[in-house]
């Protein structure tokens, strides 16, 4: 059963329950999907800007400004793992009203707020902190990005960057625009250090960790997701990374969970195949564990195709983990 009211915008699951359209147990079906906790979606909805933004505004307090990896998920930068809403990371200004138990994020130093145009569209971000967007306040996207950057480790915030970067949210040199002239707060030389390995190219955080233990380890930067053509210019296949190696060149892949899909692995072998038997290119795949427990391992086995060697010993500390209320 579906109510029509219930069929096009974001609600309250409990207000619906309290006006008797649909049950808990209704609910829990997978017609509908949990945007955040407490608030659904119908299944057939197409979750954009305004949808986010619609959703955001059911919870919102009055003070709050929706900051962390809530903001990136309003800029279509994140998401969470599927059927796990989106968390409620919230914060005010340090000048600002509001109590404290509304606030799960600590206060921060705001500049300035303006209605959302898009990410030019006139809006100084050096001048511009908060935007408005549906009647939502909201951390804009360059003073979203920033913040959960300096609050990880450095390949953590590369991923971080990639991922606004590959979502069309920000420009990553605007970006380093607004981190220059935030050269004194915490965390930022890091962060601006992350900003120069940063690639917007990359389309998962999988694919920026595999990236970066090539980089780190002195590799030449991989190109990303460039295609691969015959002598025809027929695509054979993207792979995610290519190594141009003093031997040969070699593709590398990020399999991720979508990987698993019995219909996704039959695609990915005849990828593979193309990119191998008539690319003349061999192609690695690696997946969570190599990145997060064998990188040594990864490094070998691409130097021994590539005959490329590392000049670097890898630091377990760039590739610290954020702690789980902060995972990406």
């Amino acid at each position: 059963m579906v109510p029509d009211e219930l069929r096009h915008a974001p609600f309250l699951g409990r207000e619906a329950v309290e006006k008797h359209l649909l049950t808990k147990g209704q609910l829990r079906s997978t017609v509908w999907v949990p945007l955040l906790r407490g608030v659904y979606v119908h299944r057939d909805v197409e979750v954009g800007a305004d949808v986010r933004a619609q959703a955001l505004s059911l919870r919102l307090r009055p003070g709050d400004v929706v900051a962390g990896r809530t903001a990136a998920w309003a800029h279509g930068a994140w998401v969470p793992a599927p059927g796990r809403p989106v968390p409620w990371e919230v914060t005010t200004s340090l000048t600002g009203s509001g109590r404290d138990n509304a606030v799960n994020r600590r206060r921060l130093t705001l500049r300035g707020s303006a209605d959302w145009r898009g990410p030019i569209a006139g809006i100084s971000v050096l001048d511009h902190d908060i935007i408005e967007r549906g009647g939502v306040r909201l951390l804009s996207p360059v003073r979203t990005c920033f913040d959960l950057m300096r609050e990880r480790g450095l390949v953590e915030a590369v991923v971080v960057a990639d991922a606004f970067g590959w979502a069309g949210a920000l420009d990553l040199l605007t970006l380093s625009v607004y981190a220059a002239d935030r050269r004194r707060w915490p965390a930022v030389r890091q962060t601006r250090v992350a900003l120069n390995l940063a690639n917007a190219a990359a389309r998962s955080p999988g694919e920026s960790r595999l990236r970066m233990v090539m980089v780190l380890a002195g590799l030449p930067e991989p190109l990303v997701n460039v295609p691969l053509l015959d002598d025809r210019d027929v695509v054979l296949g993207i792979p995610d990374l290519t190594v141009l190696g003093s031997r040969q060149t070699v593709g590398a892949e990020y399999d991720g969970r979508y990987h698993e899909d019995d219909d996704q692995q039959g695609l990915d072998r005849r990828r593979e195949n193309r990119v191998t038997a008539i690319g003349g290119m061999p192609l690695l795949r690696y997946d969570r564990t190599s990145v997060w427990s064998q990188r040594p391992a990864v490094l070998r086995e691409v130097c021994a195709l590539s005959g490329l060697r590392p000049r670097n010993d890898l630091e377990d500390a760039d590739f610290r983990r954020p702690r789980p209320s902060r995972a990406w």
